[in-house]
């Protein structure tokens, strides 16, 4: 079985240090950071914690998003087990799934929804 190498393996953040330092030579350069900044932020620990506080953030607002109202309903009609979704008929036209109507006729006109 292949694994994944980890995402913080020490190649990947030797390269995001190249980077931050390739940046941060620039912003030296131009006067808007100290070189003591800039040495701070490109210090692996601290670039892991960085690295690693932004991909939490954004896998909160990913998983908040999808939680959503639309999203939840989007992800149901996605469910392999689920027919059809009804739902009232202004949001069924602003969800783009094909499954997912505003009335009880509409859902009975869905290809593979069969009658109980």
């Amino acid at each position: 079985m292949d694994q994944k190498p980890p995402l913080f393996s020490a190649q990947t953040i030797a390269a995001f240090r190249v980077a931050i330092m390739l940046l941060g030579g620039f912003f030296v350069g131009k006067g808007w950071v100290s070189k003591e900044t800039l040495d701070t932020i490109s210090d692996p620990v601290t670039l892991t914690a960085i690295v690693g506080g932004v991909a939490a953030a954004w896998a909160a607002g990913s998983a908040i998003y999808s939680r959503r109202a639309h999203g939840l309903i989007k992800d149901t009609a996605a469910l392999p087990q689920v027919d059809a979704v009804i739902t009232k008929p202004k949001t069924d036209g602003e969800i783009p799934a094909a499954n997912v109507v505003g009335t009880l006729q509409e859902a009975s006109e869905v290809p593979g929804v069969t009658s109980r």
